[in-house]
């Protein structure tokens, strides 16, 4: 019975350990995000890999809670345990969606600046044609 308890415990751990690794997703990104809002993407290459990592710490925990949850029944965690479950996954959903906001934010920012870079370049490529023509004008009018 202390096993299966403490496996129990184990998997409340992780939950929160989980839950702490989102929370952090979250905030390295918010901080990105701001900086992004003011049109400075210099980390944008470096947030993308943080991210990873902590995605990957993330899929490590939810194979080990996996392995811990495969060695305990379902009749065998208290009310108390439930509860306190309960709560983390709560928490993680209250996370996810808060980032999946905060993403499409990033997006915006990140489409906005594509679409002003894309009309700058138009804008040079005209202006680039218009030299052009305006140089070759001798020759016509001669």
């Amino acid at each position: 019975m202390l096993r299966e308890e403490n496996n129990i415990d184990q998997i409340i751990l992780l939950l929160r350990e989980k839950n702490n690794h989102l929370a952090m997703f979250y905030d390295i990104s918010e901080k990105e995000r701001k900086s992004f809002k003011a049109r400075n993407f210099e980390n944008l290459e470096g947030l993308y890999q943080i991210r990873e990592d902590i995605l990957d710490n993330i899929n490590t925990i939810d194979l080990k809670i996996e392995a811990y949850s495969a060695s305990v029944g379902k009749d065998q965690f208290s009310h108390e345990a439930k509860q306190l479950i309960s709560e983390c996954l709560k928490k993680k959903e209250e996370i996810v969606s808060l980032i999946l906001d905060q993403d499409l934010m990033i997006l915006t920012c990140i489409e906005y600046e594509k679409s002003s870079m894309l009309k700058k370049l138009s804008s040079v490529r005209t202006g680039r044609r218009l030299l052009k023509a305006y140089r070759h004008m001798p020759d016509i009018i001669d």
